[in-house]
């Protein structure tokens, strides 16, 4: 009985162990070790990896980088191809405006035709300039042109008529005989001519194209850039978007009309018509009925290298001057000290004969 109560004594003395339980924020035991490390607490030291699950994911690595390699070749791919469409229908939409062009000239539009007429028109120009319309009416007399010049709409307008390699204008006050100068007869009444022609631009891209019996209109963009003939003449800022809408020919691909807008406000337009009433204007039937009774003579380049003597028979109550020329003025005396202005011009008598001199410009008197 003593032994059973001490055993019980002790039994009540001593407390029976009792087992925690394991908290979820509890760290894992780590398996191993010394008794000095499980008596001071067990140390984290990381999850070990399923060795199974890395030797797979391993396994799986190159086809990652064989996705992404195709990935990366069908981009390029992709890229390649579109900016080849982009430079192929750049080419092509060139190569066909060149092709128009090459078919655009005056000897082409007059061939089967007595004469052509081209009409242009002219708006919203820049710096608040006038509106205005230029109708030209060309044909070939004895391998020569003919054209005459009309310009409406403005304080400055002007009837011309470029006639056997002469020049004659009429600005409703004055009738002017112009002394051609070496080149002048090419280099500009020729090329005012050819100039009239449509001249497309390369850099356009053809939208859309309509198909109809005998002519395909063509609706083209194009896109302004700074400095360029659009933004100089109209003002038109860069990134200004342009649609031109032009009707060709389709058998011989003369463009016959042309016309030009921005937010489908027309600035500019171009006719062509054929076969109308070839018409003189009445300035320049005057000045064929009367006499060349007046004589110009004009020393070209005067005690320069290239001095020529030009005369020219003027008809009676016409006024003869030359055109402009780079870094040469007219004088009416040898010495080159009275210059041939506009007004001296209108003051000279135009019944009598004259004589002047074209020099190089003094560049020392002019300052």
């Amino acid at each position: 009985m003593a032994n059973q109560d001490n055993i019980s004594g002790n039994s009540g003395e001593q407390e029976m162990p009792v087992r925690r339980k394991k908290n979820k924020h509890d760290a894992p035991r780590r398996r191993g070790g010394s008794n000095k490390e499980q008596q001071t607490g067990e140390q984290y030291t990381g999850y070990v990896l399923d060795q199974d699950a890395v030797m797979e994911g391993e396994a799986k690595k190159p086809w990652f980088w064989k996705i992404l390699g195709i990935s990366l070749l069908l981009t390029l791919a992709v890229v390649a191809g579109a900016c080849f469409f982009f430079f192929h229908q750049k080419q092509e939409n060139s190569r066909a405006i060149e092709e128009i062009n090459e078919a655009n000239t005056m000897a082409k539009l007059l061939e089967g035709h007595d004469n052509v007429k081209i009409i242009q028109s002219y708006s919203h120009l820049a710096d608040g300039s006038e509106d205005y319309t230029t109708t030209r009416q060309v044909s070939m007399k004895d391998g020569k042109y003919y054209s005459y010049l009309k310009k409406e709409g403005t304080s400055e307008d002007y009837k011309e008529v470029i006639d056997d390699e002469k020049l004659y204008r009429y600005d409703e006050r004055v009738r002017y005989f112009y002394g051609l100068v070496g080149d002048d007869y090419q280099s500009t009444c020729v090329a005012s001519i050819e100039n009239d022609v449509f001249q497309g631009n390369t850099d356009d891209t053809i939208e859309d194209e309509k198909e109809r019996e005998n002519t395909l209109t063509l609706r083209l963009i194009y896109d302004v850039t700074d400095g360029d003939d659009y933004s100089m003449n109209y003002g038109f800022g860069g990134g200004t978007r342009i649609e031109k809408t032009i009707t060709v020919d389709k058998k011989t691909k003369l463009v016959l009309s042309d016309s030009e807008s921005v937010d489908d406000e027309v600035f500019y337009s171009y006719t062509v018509e054929f076969d109308k009433q070839l018409k003189t204007p009445k300035f320049y039937i005057k000045a064929m009925q009367q006499k060349d009774t007046r004589t110009c003579t004009l020393y070209s380049d005067y005690d320069g290298e290239d001095g020529k003597e030009y005369k020219y028979k003027i008809p009676i109550n016409t006024y003869f001057t030359v055109l402009d020329h780079e870094d040469y003025l007219l004088y009416t005396n040898e010495e080159g000290t009275i210059e041939f202005t506009q007004s001296q011009m209108l003051m000279q008598n135009p019944d009598t004969d004259i004589t002047l001199y074209l020099k190089p410009e003094n560049s020392e008197d002019k300052e």
